[in-house]
């Protein structure tokens, strides 16, 4: 009988421990935010890294963590290169 407890204990222990090492919209977001910065110093066109970030930004402040984290991650691989 126990057996069963434990089980479902240890798959619901493994269920919250597996986002804990994935990256989060705001840990993207704050990767981002001094290339974006240097870039607009620089006078560099950020082109589609900076629509996808700002659409992340605007999902981020609309409570849609999934959406913004795709955004960031798109801003994140559109970054010229430095």
């Amino acid at each position: 009988m126990r057996h069963p407890i434990r089980a479902a204990a240890l798959g619901l222990a493994f269920t919250v421990a597996v986002p804990a090492w994935a990256q989060t919209a705001i840990e993207i977001k704050k990767e981002l935010l001094p290339k974006v910065k240097k870039a607009q110093a620089d006078g560099k066109d950020l082109g589609e890294a900076g629509e996808e970030y700002k659409a992340g930004d605007e999902a981020l402040k609309q409570g849609l963590q999934d959406e913004a984290l795709e955004h960031f991650k798109k801003a994140q691989a559109a970054m010229p290169k430095e």
